[in-house]
């Protein structure tokens, strides 16, 4: 009879095997056909350098409320001598420092919104080959504090208006770029901004803010270009730990004195990884798009999760850091404070935890499955600040489908697949108005180029910035 049943579950495992074989064959991907629906010449690439170039060298260190805004004040009538005409003839609204452009369109109870932030973080790093705000142009990429976070996109999107407001133009749909003056420290020029759009009634049915760009390698298996497009962000909570003693000299110490107690319970922590792993519907939704496009062997894992889902989950926390992001809430532990000499047992130390939350286990749930950890080294928990995870745009709505249209128009061949942002944006603070809130750049980057953003060297391609141009050019000319 065992035989019998173990016959049994090997025909079983042989079916399901040969199902999800023949379901990833038959989703394989059709290579894409046709020109790109943009084109440019040399001399439009040189002018949106020129631009980026002017924009990069006025250093807009994100400030926060009461601080001098006088080098935004700067960026601002830069922008206005290299867009004249979209500054002219747009309704302008300036909120702080935070700016938003309003170009009316033939019906004017729709409307698109185009974001990008006009602030930066400082460029302290060591080692850049140019000046951090020369704008400096070499062999066909531009460098500069900006370049890929965020001016790159913002110029884009002017010069976009600017050009189809000189030939005369006129938008299905209002056309709006906000530009907050302080994304860079979560200040409050998008909540403004989007607080303003409220008490007008505007209703976007599409915000695009940055986020994704694209890139080649984004996921292992997938040849070709792939436009990352993010459409939620996780949540983030800091959280203060703090361990007591009676202090003393460090020649008589006793056991488990507060460094000590901390260093055990990171260790714990990092072994334990205590909070819980799933797969949200923007990583489902990632992996089915992605899926057609990747060699047979990933295809055959992530396109039949039905089968696989439960071994996935299980290696790709192990795979990478990134993987275990996707499934579920991280922590970093960042700064740390203990004694103010070396001879000295800390009468307190503390640490300072990120942890960067998911979706499927809130707030609370979070910081209870903390502090349950942190108790066992007794240990004092502060929850400093922190906010929940953004909204899910809807995948099936106008927005997504529309974008993604776009670029693959724009980008033929290239896979479109929605993602969840690790980071946050100030797209977050639009959810209110519209659910068509996604956060995607046209930009064309490396990894290297994505990583220079808030680092050394920070690049963008001369070629990419004019068909980031094109392609805004492109959605807002097709838009109805």
């Amino acid at each position: 009879m065992l035989g019998y049943i173990l016959l049994g579950l090997a025909a079983l495992a042989a079916l399901l095997l040969l199902a999800a074989a023949v379901n990833a064959a038959r989703m394989k991907a059709k290579p894409a056909a046709g020109k790109p629906a943009i084109s440019w010449t040399q001399e439009e690439a040189a002018l949106d350098a020129e631009r980026l170039s002017a924009m990069i060298r006025v250093q807009t260190l994100s400030k926060k409320p009461g601080e001098d805004m006088a080098d935004f004040r700067e960026l601002q009538q830069v922008m206005r001598r290299l867009f004249p005409r979209a500054f002219a003839a747009a309704e302008v609204v300036d909120l702080d420092g935070s700016l938003l452009l309003r170009w009316k369109g033939r019906d004017s109870s729709r409307s698109v919104v185009l974001m990008g932030h006009q602030d930066v973080v400082p460029a302290t790093e060591p080692g850049w080959k140019f000046p951090p705000f020369a704008g400096t142009v070499d062999e066909g990429k531009i460098y500069g504090r900006g370049a890929i976070d965020c001016k790159g996109t913002l110029m884009t999107e002017l010069a976009a208006m600017e050009e189809l407001m000189t030939e005369g133009f006129e938008p299905a749909v209002d056309v709006y770029i906000a530009s907050s003056a302080n994304e860079e420290i979560s200040g409050g020029g998008a909540t403004a901004t989007a607080k303003h759009m409220e008490e007008k009634g505007v209703r976007p049915e599409l915000i695009l803010d940055e986020g994704g760009v694209v890139t080649t390698g984004f996921f292992p298996g997938l040849s070709g270009q792939c436009a990352v497009v993010g459409v939620t962000e996780k949540g983030f909570i800091n959280i203060k730990v703090t361990a007591k003693s009676r202090g003393g000299h460090s020649s008589t110490p006793p056991r488990h004195n507060p460094v000590a107690r901390l260093a055990a319970f990171v260790n714990d922590m990092e072994r334990a990884r205590p909070f819980k792993k799933a797969y949200s519907p923007a990583v489902k939704r990632m992996f089915a798009s992605l899926a057609p496009a990747l060699s047979f062997p990933m295809r055959l894992l992530f396109g039949n999760l039905w089968l696989f889902g439960p071994l996935v989950k299980l290696l790709l926390p192990s795979a990478s850091a990134y993987g275990e992001a996707m499934l579920a809430t991280t922590f970093c532990f960042t700064m740390c404070e203990g004694s103010p000499a070396p001879n000295v047992i800390p009468a307190e130390a503390s640490m300072l935890c990120n942890l960067r939350c998911i979706a499927h286990q809130d707030m609370d749930e979070t910081v209870a499955l903390f502090k349950k950890k942190a108790q066992k080294h007794d240990l004092g928990v502060e929850v400093i600040t922190g906010r929940g995870s953004s909204m899910l745009a809807d995948l099936d709505g106008k927005a997504f489908r529309y974008l993604s249209a776009c670029v693959r128009a724009c980008v033929p061949g290239a896979t479109v697949t929605p993602y969840m942002m690790m980071g946050g944006t100030d797209c977050r603070e639009y959810e209110g108005l519209s659910s068509g809130c996604l956060r995607f750049s046209p930009i064309r980057a490396s990894s290297a180029q994505i990583n220079s953003a808030h680092s050394v060297d920070e690049n963008v391609d001369v070629a990419s910035l004019i068909e980031a141009h094109k392609f805004y050019r492109y959605l807002i000319e097709n838009y109805e």
